[in-house]
């Protein structure tokens, strides 16, 4: 049985191309009342760059660093607070975030397996959770609140 479109529900609107010289897919991260967006996606230059959404217009694209392989993964637990996590290109998971000011440089996450296919994250309460395919094959998690 077809039912209406509701207020969360995905509707058809038309397609705003953001530019950008991608290598990769983009993660994304959401907060606030007024809609504020961030996207996150490795570029050309093998570096993270993100591109912002106030609620009204989208800013410029900036550089994160770099150099990554693969796609990036991005959780947002307010506007004070957004994580980002992709792998290097020497395998090494790295994880870096704003805090409310500026953009923290990136750091090694600690025993992350290295060699990793791609990473996802969440924010779980006061918990980032991350999930990396391991060059193993297998799936691997890990707290980093």
């Amino acid at each position: 049985m077809a039912q209406e479109t509701g207020p969360h529900q995905v509707i058809p609107q038309r397609w705003l191309a953001l530019g950008g010289a991608l290598r990769t897919g983009a993660a994304a991260a959401a907060w606030g009342t007024a809609g504020e967006t961030e996207v996150f996606a490795i570029h050309e230059d093998r570096e993270v760059w993100d591109r912002y959404w106030d609620g009204k217009s989208w800013h410029a694209w900036e550089s994160l660093g770099g150099p990554f392989a693969g796609q990036p993964a991005a959780a947002a637990r307010d506007a004070d607070r957004i994580d980002v996590l992709a792998i290097g290109i020497d395998g090494v998971l790295r994880h870096r975030w704003w805090d409310g000011t500026r953009w923290v440089e990136w750091r090694d996450v600690a025993g992350a397996p290295r060699g990793g296919r791609a990473v996802s994250c969440v924010w779980s309460g006061a918990r980032l959770d991350v999930f990396v395919w391991g060059a193993d094959g297998a799936l691997h998690y890990a707290d980093l609140a």
